[in-house]
């Protein structure tokens, strides 16, 4: 008072908080995992929550872990869009596959996926597109060598085809045989 020289008197103690036995936590249209609340039982404690302020809290951390989770998924696809394209420039550099041979690149890949049974529109092709692996180099590279494989012969002539067949039966049977 007026000869207390610290101020003592003035100060007034917080109003004491009634940390419950135990919390309940509740959040409208959200369950709250049990092991999270016993984690979290000790910080609330040691803050000197009640069950009340501790509740008030609640929108609030979920707002952050919602927000939190927009941030990381917004980041990995920004990843894998980066990547995506790093794969497409290395492919259209490519020497092999790429630039001045890429629609041919091309033309054989979806000749490969076709054989294998992946037209356009199967759901592996759509997901090689979606997750950027149909860019990758070394993918396209794979697919392009199984079109070339499975193509046309081209050119090739083998001395028994079309023109034997032609030729009567005891020619072919007796090709040594002159008439």
């Amino acid at each position: 008072m007026a000869g207390d020289p610290t101020g003592a008197a003035l100060v007034t103690p917080p109003p004491a908080t009634l940390t419950p036995e135990r919390y309940e936590l509740a959040l409208e249209d959200y369950a709250i995992d049990p092991t999270l609340v016993q984690q979290a039982d000790p910080i609330l404690r040691d803050v000197g929550l009640s069950n009340d302020a501790a509740n008030k809290l609640l929108p609030v951390a979920r707002d952050i872990m919602a927000r939190t989770q927009e941030s990381v998924v917004r980041q990995i696809e920004g990843a894998a869009a980066a990547q995506k394209q790093a794969w497409h420039q290395a492919f259209v550099s490519d020497p092999e596959i790429g630039g001045a041979r890429r629609t041919e690149t091309e033309h054989f890949a979806a000749k490969g996926l076709d054989a294998l049974g992946y037209a356009q529109g199967h759901p592996f092709r759509q997901a090689l597109d979606n997750s950027g692996f149909g860019n990758h180099p070394d993918m396209i590279r794979a697919f392009r060598r199984l079109g070339e494989l499975v193509g046309e012969d081209g050119s090739f002539v083998r001395p028994t085809t079309a023109t034997s067949r032609n030729r009567p039966v005891w020619e072919r049977l007796y090709p040594n045989e002159s008439r």
